[in-house]
C-alpha cells in the first residue's frame, strides 16, 4: 500500500484498503494474506459466490500501508529500504481484482494484476511533486512509486527520471527483495524543487509489481491551494506497451459546470524508447525520447499512434479548488493500448462504506470499441441499456459511455473493446482500467517446433527440433542470442533416446533438459537433435512436446523471448494389426499365464500328466 494522506482522518472516517474479487460462475475459495509493516501476517479467508463482487475490507489502515515524507526537505519513514508490508491474494479459480485505497477525500482503485502477467521491466507514470501551506502548516504531496517482489533474492537496478530522491543523490540504485517485500521511493522536496519520479526505470532478475502514483496530486498544477487526491495504478510491463491507444474523455459529474474552466483532465503520453514519433488525431507527429512524456487536455477523444510502444494513463481533474463538497477529484488510470483488448470483462464499482452509506455517489464504466460492433455491447447480459454513444472522428471506433450502480458488472461484445471504470464522490474518485489482455507485444516471438519422426520398432532415429519461424516486428531483441535452453517430452515407450532423462513413474513419459549454443537464427535452422531407437510403444501414435525455451547471450544473460512451441508426431509404423485396426499384441494387455504339463494341438492345457487321456498329439510345455 503506497502512502496515502490520512493525517486529517478521524476515527469516524472511512480510511481502509478493499479488495474487490470479482468471481466468475463458479465458488471460489480466497485467501490474502495480509503481511504488516512490522512482519505480522494476518490471514482472512472467504468463500466467495458465482458471479458476484465480493468486498475484503482492511480498516487497519495504517498498519499496512508504507509510511512516507512527513516534512519539506525530509526523509520518508520507510523509503528505500526493504520493508516487510505486501497483500498476498490467492484463488481457488480465475477472478478479477481489484484494490481501493482510501482516507478521507483522498482515494484511489486500481487494477491488481495476476503473477503470470508481471513483468522484469518497467516504467514508471507519475505526476509533479508539490506542497501545500495551510493555516501555517507545510504539507509534502511527492511523486513516488513502490516495488514488491514475488520471488526471493530478486535484484532490483531502478533508474530515476531525477538525479536524486528524499533519501539518496543519484539516479541509480539497486536493492535484494524477498518475495512479498516492498520498496518504496519518493522523489525529494524541498521550497525550489517539484520533481516527477514519471519516466523512472525499473528491472529486475525475477518478476516483480510496480505500482506508480502520487501521494495527493492536483491536476492540472495551477494554484498552492488545490482540492487533491491520492493517484495510484499498477504498472503494466514494457512488453504489454503498445502502439495505438484511444481515451475518451470522462463523463462529467452531475455538477461539473460548478468546476473551474482550468480544470480538465489530462493525457499523460510516456515513451519506452528513444526517438519515438506520436501522432495524436492525426496531427504532426511529436518525438518523445525513452522515460520522456508528453501531456495534452482530454476534452475530446484522443487516437494515438507511435512507431514505437507507448504508455497513455488519464489523470483526471481536480473539482473544488475553490471549497465545497463537489463530485471528484484526480485519479489515475493506465489506458489499454487497442493490441490488448478483450472481448469480455468482470468489473466492480466500488461499494458502500462500513455503515452502508455510499462513499462515491456517481459510477460510470466507458467503453472504446469498434463502430461496427457496438449494437452488439452487452451490459450485464442485455444490449438495451442507457448509454450515450459517439463515433471517433477519422477512426473506426466510437466510445460509449453509461452510469451504473456500485456493485458487480460483465460487459461482452461480439469484438474486441477497452474499458474504464471510474467513479465520483464528495471531493474524491477513484478510476481504472477494466481489464486488459497483457499479450507480449513487444518481445520478440520464435515458434520452435518438433519434426514428426516416424518408425519400425528397433529402427536407429533422431528427434529434430527446428527455428520453426521468427516474428520480424522486434528482431531488434534477439540481438546478442547464443544460446538457447528448452525441455523436450515424448512417449519413452515409443522412443529411447541414448542419452539419459527423468521418466514420469506414473506414466511413460520421458523428460530431457537441454541446451545448444546458437550461431544464427533463421527459419529451418536445427537446434537440437536427439538419437535413439524406435520400440513397440503402447500406442501407435503421441506427441513430441517442446516447451520451457529461455534463451542467453554468451555472457550468460538472459534475453526476453516470447517462445511459442508446435509439437511433432512420434509415429511407431509396421504394427501387426488386425482386420479392425486392434493390434494383435499390445504390451498393455498382461500374457495369459503358462502353466506346466501337457496341451493338445489346439493348445489347451489337457493336465499334468496323459494318464487317461486318448490316443492323440500332445505337447508338454
Amino acid at each position: 500500500m503506497p502512502p496515502n494522506d490520512n493525517a486529517s482522518s478521524t476515527p469516524t472516517d472511512d480510511s481502509f484498503v478493499s479488495l474487490l474479487v470479482a468471481t466468475d460462475d463458479v465458488v471460489t475459495d480466497v485467501t490474502v494474506l495480509a503481511r504488516q509493516r512490522s512482519g505480522k501476517t494476518d490471514t482472512i479467508r472467504a468463500k466467495v459466490p458465482p458471479s458476484t463482487l465480493w468486498e475484503i475490507r482492511i480498516d487497519d489502515y495504517d498498519l499496512y500501508q508504507l509510511q512516507g515524507i512527513e516534512r519539506l526537505g525530509g526523509a520518508s519513514i520507510d523509503g528505500e529500504r526493504p520493508n516487510p508490508a505486501s497483500i498476498n491474494v490467492l484463488t481457488s479459480n480465475d477472478v478479477s481484482l481489484y484494490a481501493v485505497l482510501r482516507a478521507r477525500r483522498s482515494s484511489d482503485a486500481w487494477l491488481v494484476l495476476p503473477t503470470d502477467a508481471l513483468s522484469t521491466d518497467y516504467i514508471v507514470a507519475s505526476y509533479p511533486s508539490e506542497v501545500s501551506s495551510t493555516l501555517g502548516a507545510t504539507i509534502t504531496y511527492p511523486s513516488q512509486f513502490v516495488v514488491v517482489a514475488t520471488q526471493d533474492s530478486t535484484k532490483v537496478d531502478i533508474s530515476l527520471s531525477v538525479d536524486r530522491s528524499d533519501r539518496q543523490v543519484g539516479r541509480d540504485r539497486s536493492v535484494i527483495l524477498q518475495r512479498g517485500e516492498s520498496y518504496l521511493l519518493q522523489a525529494r522536496i524541498e521550497s525550489n524543487r517539484r520533481d516527477d519520479l514519471t519516466g523512472s526505470s525499473i528491472a529486475s532478475s525475477k518478476p516483480v509489481v510496480v505500482i506508480g502514483g502520487h501521494r495527493r496530486a492536483q491536476v492540472p498544477i495551477l494554484a498552492g491551494s488545490a482540492s487533491r487526491d491520492c493517484l495510484v495504478e499498477q504498472m503494466p510491463g514494457l512488453e504489454t506497451w503498445g502502439r495505438q491507444i484511444v481515451v475518451p474523455p470522462l463523463v462529467k459529474a452531475s455538477d461539473h459546470f460548478l468546476y473551474s474552466v482550468d480544470d480538465v483532465s489530462i493525457c499523460r503520453i510516456i515513451a519506452s524508447k528513444d526517438s519515438t514519433l506520436v501522432t495524436v488525431n492525426s496531427q504532426p507527429a511529436y518525438l518523445l525520447n525513452k522515460g520522456k512524456f508528453w501531456d495534452l487536455p482530454l476534452d475530446v477523444p484522443l487516437v494515438i499512434d507511435a512507431t514505437k510502444p507507448i504508455l497513455a494513463t488519464i489523470l483526471d481533474r481536480s473539482a473544488n479548488r475553490t471549497g465545497g463538497q463537489r463530485l471528484g477529484d484526480p485519479s489515475m488510470m493506465v489506458a489499454p493500448p487497442t493490441e490488448q483488448y478483450l472481448r469480455s470483462y468482470i468489473i466492480g464499482c466500488v461499494g458502500p462504506n462500513s455503515a452502508g452509506g455510499q462513499i462515491y455517489s456517481e459510477h460510470f464504466i466507458s467503453v472504446v470499441i469498434p463502430t461496427v460492433a457496438v449494437p452488439s455491447l452487452e451490459l450485464d447480459g442485455t444490449t438495451s441499456f442507457t448509454a450515450t454513444s459517439n463515433t471517433i472522428l477519422s477512426s473506426p471506433y466510437s466510445v460509449v459511455s453509461t452510469k451504473v450502480a456500485s456493485g458487480a458488472h460483465r460487459l461482452k461484445a461480439d469484438s474486441t473493446f477497452g474499458v474504464f471504470v471510474y467513479g465520483y464522490g464528495g471531493a474524491e474518485s477513484y478510476g481504472y482500467t477494466g481489464g486488459m489482455a497483457f499479450e507480449r507485444l513487444n518481445d520478440p516471438v520464435i515458434r520452435l517446433r518438433a519434426l514428426r519422426t516416424a518408425g519400425d520398432p528397433g529402427q536407429r532415429d533422431t528427434i529434430a527440433i527446428i527455428l520453426d519461424s521468427i516474428d520480424t516486428r522486434n528482431l531488434e531483441g534477439l540481438t546478442g542470442v547464443r544460446n538457447v535452453r528448452y525441455r523436450v517430452t515424448f512417449d519413452a515407450s515409443s522412443f529411447v533416446p541414448f542419452e539419459d532423462g527423468i521418466i514420469d513413474t506414473g506414466a511413460t513419459s520421458l523428460r530431457l533438459d537441454l541446451s545448444a549454443n546458437v550461431s544464427t537464427l533463421f527459419p529451418g535452422d536445427t537446434i537440437g537433435l536427439i538419437s535413439g531407437i524406435h520400440t513397440l510403444g503402447l500406442t501407435d501414435s503421441s506427441q513430441i512436446l517442446v516447451d520451457s525455451a529461455s534463451w542467453f547471450t554468451g555472457n550468460g544473460e538472459a534475453i526476453r523471448v516470447n517462445t511459442r512451441y508446435i509439437p511433432g508426431d512420434l509415429v511407431t509404423t509396421s504394427v501387426c494389426q488386425t482386420e479392425v485396426g486392434k493390434r494383435l499384441f499390445d504390451p498393455r494387455v498382461a500374457k495369459p499365464p503358462v502353466i506346466r504339463g501337457y496341451y493338445d494341438i489346439r493348445g489347451q492345457y489337457v493336465g499334468p500328466t496323459l494318464e487317461g487321456l486318448p490316443v492323440g498329439v500332445y505337447f508338454r510345455r
